[in-house]
C-alpha cells in the first residue's frame, strides 16, 4: 500500500498538481489480530475501532498530529469545505477544517459506537463504557491510565458516577441516532 501511495504522490509531483492538491488518506477501523484474545472487527476496544485519517494539501499543516473525537463521516463536508463548495444541508457531519487548522481544538465531546446487536460503547477522551446488552456485561476503562483497556472499573464503587454519566449519554446517543438496541 505504501508503494501505492507513494506512486500518487509522485503522479501529483510529475504533474505540477501536488501543490493544488488535497490527499486524504482513510481507511475502514481496525483488526483485532490478537489482541483481547481477538480476531476480527466484532469488538469496540480502540484497537479496532479507530481508523486512520491523514490529510495533506494546499494550508494544510505538516507533522501534525490532533486527538479529536472524531467520525469519519465528517470526510464529505471537510472535502466540500476544502472545495470551497457549499455542505448541503442534508450532511449531518460537521467538516474537521477546523480542527485540521488549529481553529478549535475538539469536535466532539463523546463518540458512539455499535456492533449490531452485541455491542453499544460510548467514548470521551478520557472514559470508554462498552455494553454487551445479551450477556448483560458492562466494561468502564479509564483511557488515560489504561490506554490497552484491560483494567475494568465498572464494578468499582468510586467509578459508579462516571458509569452512570456515560450510560446517560449512551442512551441519548441511541435515542438520538434512533438505536433501539438495548443498553
Amino acid at each position: 500500500m505504501d508503494a501505492q501511495i507513494a506512486r500518487i504522490l509522485e503522479t501529483l509531483n510529475q504533474s505540477g498538481q501536488a501543490s493544488n492538491t488535497y490527499v486524504i488518506f482513510t481507511s475502514d477501523h481496525g483488526l483485532a489480530v490478537g489482541e483481547h484474545g481477538l480476531l476480527g472487527k466484532q469488538n469496540l476496544y480502540d484497537h479496532s475501532v479507530r481508523m486512520p485519517y491523514i490529510i495533506t494539501g494546499p494550508g494544510i499543516p505538516r507533522g501534525k498530529r490532533i486527538d479529536a473525537l472524531v467520525y469519519q463521516h465528517s470526510t464529505f463536508a471537510t472535502t466540500c469545505e476544502l472545495a470551497g463548495i457549499p455542505i448541503p444541508k442534508s450532511v449531518e457531519f460537521p467538516s474537521l477544517l477546523s480542527l485540521i487548522k488549529g481553529e478549535s481544538s475538539t469536535q466532539n465531546d463523546a463518540v458512539f459506537c455499535w456492533y449490531r446487536k452485541f455491542q453499544r460503547s460510548v467514548r470521551t477522551q478520557e472514559y470508554k463504557l462498552i455494553v454487551y446488552p445479551e450477556v448483560r456485561m458492562t466494561q468502564l476503562f479509564n483511557l488515560t491510565a489504561d490506554p490497552w483497556e484491560t483494567v475494568n472499573l465498572a464494578a468499582k464503587p468510586e467509578f459508579s458516577a462516571t458509569k452512570t454519566h456515560l450510560l446517560d449519554r449512551l442512551r441519548r446517543f441511541q435515542h438520538d441516532l434512533g438505536d433501539a438496541g438495548q443498553a
